[in-house]
This record gives C-alpha cells, structure tokens and sequence, in this order.
C-alpha cells in the first residue's frame, strides 16, 4: 500500500513539474515581440544614415505606425495570411504597451517616460537654449516602436520603426517578420514603404520599396 501511495505521489508530482515547465502561449509571445524588437535594434537606420549615438534612447511607451494605414504589400499567395495580421493590428492599435528592459542588444539603452521624450525633444529643437541638453549631448536620435501583431498562428507579424532627431528630420518604417522552422525571426523584404518627415504635422514623404526577395 505504501508502495502504491508513493508511486501515485511520484506520478502527481512529476505531471505538476511538466505543467509549470510548459511555456504559456502569452509568455511565448512575449519572447517573440522582444525577439522581434531586438532584431529591430540591431544597427537600426535613421534619415541621416546609421545610429551611430553610443546608447539608443527609445521611447517607453510603444506608439503608431506611419502611414496609420500600414503600407506593406505581400505576395499574392500570402494575402489571406496578411488579413490575419491586420485584423489583429486594428483590434490592439489603438492600446500602447509598455515596454521592459527585454531587448537583447549590445548597445545601452534608456527607456524613456513621456515627458522625457518631450525633453529631448525640446533640447534638439533648441539646443542652445534648453538646459537639459547637456543630459542628451552627443544622442542624435529618439527611437519609438510600435506593438507588435500577429497572425493567427503567431508566425507571421507586422511592426514599425520610427526615429526622430529634430526639426525636418524623422524615419518611419513598417517591417515584416516571419518565424522559420529554426524558430528564428526573419525579416521578410516585402513591398513596403518609408516615410521621411519632420516635425509633428508635417507631410511625410513615402518611397515605397519594392524588393525580388519577397516571398
């Protein structure tokens, strides 16, 4: 009988190690989206060239894309996979995530506050006249991500880029990764567009990218 007993305690408990080992599918995702993000911020390209400031400040809270439409055209054999990706983007847009220190990069990052992003702002607008800039001196650049959506097989994401550096003086880019049977992220090179533009309210200019290696 005790024998019984102890294997039945065996059995139970090695069944509840196999659950709490067992990634939930939300903890999964969020690997995914810094994975994602990670790949973003690897040598991320702003309107003046490379990101060349010894630290990225990026903004803490995720923001839009530009243009709000997302400019991304896939393959016609993926269309239907796409539409998966843009309804989950029109359900989430609008609900910003705050991000954590998460990313896997080899340069030092600050996370900024809201009112931070303003400062900077503010000392690259006015850099001779704005105390704070001696806090931003040699930063170029505010980084901003949007969220990150899904299709429904959490395969196939949609995301965008932006960075800010002053005046006449922005990037905004929408990306497209898949997952490979690696388990890795890969950028997908479809027709997609970057849009160039500077201060808030002023008119981007889109280039649209067209690239023989979409699939």
């Amino acid at each position: 009988m005790f024998r019984i007993s102890f294997t039945l305690l065996m059995v139970c408990t090695f069944a509840q190690g196999f659950q709490q080992d067992t990634p939930s599918p939300d903890s999964v995702r969020e690997k995914d989206v810094y994975a994602i993000y990670s790949l973003m911020l690897t040598n991320p390209a702003t309107s003046h060239g490379p990101y060349t400031s010894d630290r990225y400040l990026i903004a803490g809270t995720t923001g839009p894309g530009y243009p709000q439409e997302p400019c991304v055209r896939p393959p016609k054999e993926r269309e239907a996979e796409f539409r998966q990706v843009l309804a989950d983007y029109n359900s989430r847009k609008a609900t910003p995530r705050q991000l954590k220190r998460a990313f896997s990069i080899s340069k030092p990052y600050d996370l900024l506050r809201p009112d931070e992003v303003k400062d900077f702002m503010s000392a690259r607008l006015m850099p001779g006249g704005n105390p704070l800039v001696e806090r931003f001196r040699g930063l170029t650049d505010v980084i901003t991500l949007s969220d990150v959506y899904f299709n429904q097989q959490g395969t196939l994401v949609l995301t965008a880029i932006s960075t800010w550096c002053g005046g006449l003086c922005a990037s905004y880019q929408w990306k497209v990764f898949e997952k490979v049977d690696s388990g890795k992220w890969d950028e997908r090179q479809w027709t997609t567009c970057t849009a160039e533009a500077g201060n808030i309210g002023f008119p981007a200019i889109l280039r649209n990218e067209e690239s023989a290696m979409a699939r």
